[in-house]
C-alpha cells in the first residue's frame, strides 16, 4: 500500500486528504441535517475537536492499513462537500465503503461519483477481493447510491444496529473482484 493518501480525480471531484485549516468547514458540514442520524460513527453534535482529530488521523490510519478517508472537493471551486471512506480489513482483503455529502450538495451525484472512485481504487490499487457497504433500512438515498455504483443487494439484517435508542435494520450491498473485473 502506498504510504501517502491518494489524490483521486473524477469528472467533477477531487478526492484528497483534508488540510488542518479545513477543520472549521468539516465541523460545520458534519453538523448538517441528517449527517449523524444516517451514519453509524459520526457523533452529534460534531465538535471542532472531533473534526481536527479526524483530519489529524487520516494519514495515520491509512498508513496503518485501517482506513482510507478522503475529502470530496468540487474540482471547479475546491469546495469541500463531503467525506468518502473505505474501512480496510487486510486479513480478508475487504473494504467497507462509507461517507456522506453535505445537505446543500445532495442529489447531485457526488456520493456515487466519489464512492465509485474509491471502490475502483480499492480493487485496482489495494488488491481488495470484496467491497461492500451497509445503510439503515430507512436511508433510501444511500441504498440508491450503492446500487448505482454496481454493488449488489445482499439482504437485510433486521434490527441489527442501535441508533439513538431505536433498533435499525441494516441493508447490505457488495461487489466482489470478479464482478468488478467484468465491469472494467
Amino acid at each position: 500500500m502506498s504510504r501517502s493518501l491518494p489524490h483521486l480525480l473524477t469528472p467533477r471531484l477531487l478526492l484528497q486528504a483534508l488540510e488542518t485549516e479545513q477543520a472549521e468547514t468539516l465541523f460545520r458540514l458534519a453538523n448538517g441535517p441528517n449527517i449523524a442520524d444516517n451514519t453509524a460513527n459520526i457523533p452529534s453534535p460534531y465538535t471542532l475537536e472531533t473534526a481536527q482529530a479526524f483530519i489529524d488521523g487520516m494519514q495515520v490510519k491509512y498508513r496503518a492499513g485501517e482506513l482510507l478517508s478522503l475529502g470530496m472537493h468540487v474540482r471547479e471551486s475546491g469546495e469541500l462537500v463531503g467525506i468518502v471512506s473505505l474501512r480496510l480489513n487486510a486479513r480478508h482483503n475487504y473494504g467497507h465503503l462509507g461517507g456522506w455529502v453535505a445537505g446543500h450538495c445532495r442529489n447531485q451525484g457526488y456520493a456515487a461519483e466519489a464512492a465509485r472512485a474509491v471502490m475502483d481504487f480499492g480493487f485496482a490499487e489495494l488488491g481488495l477481493q470484496r467491497v461492500g457497504s451497509q445503510c439503515f433500512g430507512r436511508n433510501k438515498e444511500s441504498a440508491r447510491v450503492m446500487q448505482k455504483i454496481g454493488l449488489r443487494y445482499e439482504g437485510c439484517t433486521r434490527e441489527a444496529f442501535l441508533k439513538n435508542g431505536a433498533y435499525e435494520d441494516l441493508l447490505g450491498f457488495a461487489m466482489v473482484r470478479d464482478d468488478w473485473e467484468r465491469r472494467v
